[in-house]
């Protein structure tokens, strides 16, 4: 019997379209720059005006678009399983680049900040306690990049709401850094503001809410577990010399004397005695 689409009147399902998220309710949250003591450093250095207070409340509110983040999976091709079936299997979920856009203050603390941190990620030559304290301005100046852990921030959050404020979603990317800033064209025809875009690359992203309280429950609940050493590493018990073997088999046996010894043959301790006496014995001839 054929299945005829449902009949349903306009007034039925006209709320649920009314009941539909925008585009336009959104917030991105730079407060994972905590720990980056040395790019901090390095940006305060150069422009102090780019503050903490800056970084973490007033750059998201200059954000101006902003990308809920693409994943796919990367699949492998099988055959020969199922014969005419060729199937495919996930082995690796990749993450797309997130590209945003900010407005340019007019102190240009926006742009500053993301220059810097290009900069700092290639100042490996120039800048910090082991660098080679290369001259920028010199015709020979290389770039050596910093270590991905002086670079790489902890998280950035991007918060989407409705116009109500009451339900939203979170996307948190971890261990992201700009991986491209676009040029930004200036015209003397016409007056429009300035727009700096940025493309983040990052290792993963959290769908849901996160904060530091959730990584350290996280944490806590693998923490390493001190198994001891083993006998075969331990210096101690590994010695070879006989007053310790006999101490090690007297250790090793001495519980399973009521194991040994049936059908009448002698038990554990009686065997390590006779063992002990006729090594004695030998000692003495």
């Amino acid at each position: 019997m054929p299945a005829y689409p449902r009949v349903k009147k306009t007034e039925r399902i006209r709320s649920l379209f009314q009941k539909v998220a925008t585009t336009n309710h959104y917030e991105v949250f730079f407060n994972g720059f905590g720990s980056m003591k040395r790019l901090r450093g390095y940006i305060t250095s150069k422009s102090p005006r780019v503050s903490n207070f800056f970084i973490s409340r007033d750059l998201g509110l200059l954000c101006n678009s902003a990308e809920l983040p693409a994943t796919s999976f990367a699949t492998s091709q099988v055959e020969g399983q199922r014969m005419g079936i060729v199937e495919k299997m996930a082995h690796t979920r990749v993450f797309t680049d997130a590209t945003f856009t900010f407005y340019v203050d007019s102190d240009y603390r926006a742009l500053e900040f993301f220059e810097l941190w290009h900069e700092f990620i290639a100042s490996g030559s120039h800048y910090g306690s082991n660098s080679d304290q290369i001259d920028r301005t010199h015709i020979a100046y290389y770039h050596r990049m910093q270590y991905p852990e002086e670079y790489k921030v902890d998280t950035i959050r991007i918060q989407k709401f409705n116009k109500d404020h009451f339900r939203s979603v979170e996307y948190t990317f971890l261990n992201a850094f700009p991986v491209a800033v676009s040029s930004m064209p200036v015209s003397y025809d016409g007056n429009n503001v300035l727009e700096c875009q940025v493309t983040f690359t990052y290792d993963r992203y959290f769908f849901g809410p996160i904060n530091s309280l959730d990584r350290r429950v996280f944490n806590s609940a693998y923490k390493e577990v001190d198994t001891g050493t083993s006998i075969g590493n331990d210096p101690v018990k590994s010695a070879d010399t006989s007053s310790e073997v006999g101490e090690t088999y007297e250790t090793s046996y001495e519980s399973e004397e009521n194991e040994w010894g049936p059908g009448g043959q002698p038990s554990a301790s009686e065997q390590i005695a006779l063992a002990n006496k006729n090594n004695s014995a030998d000692s003495e001839e």
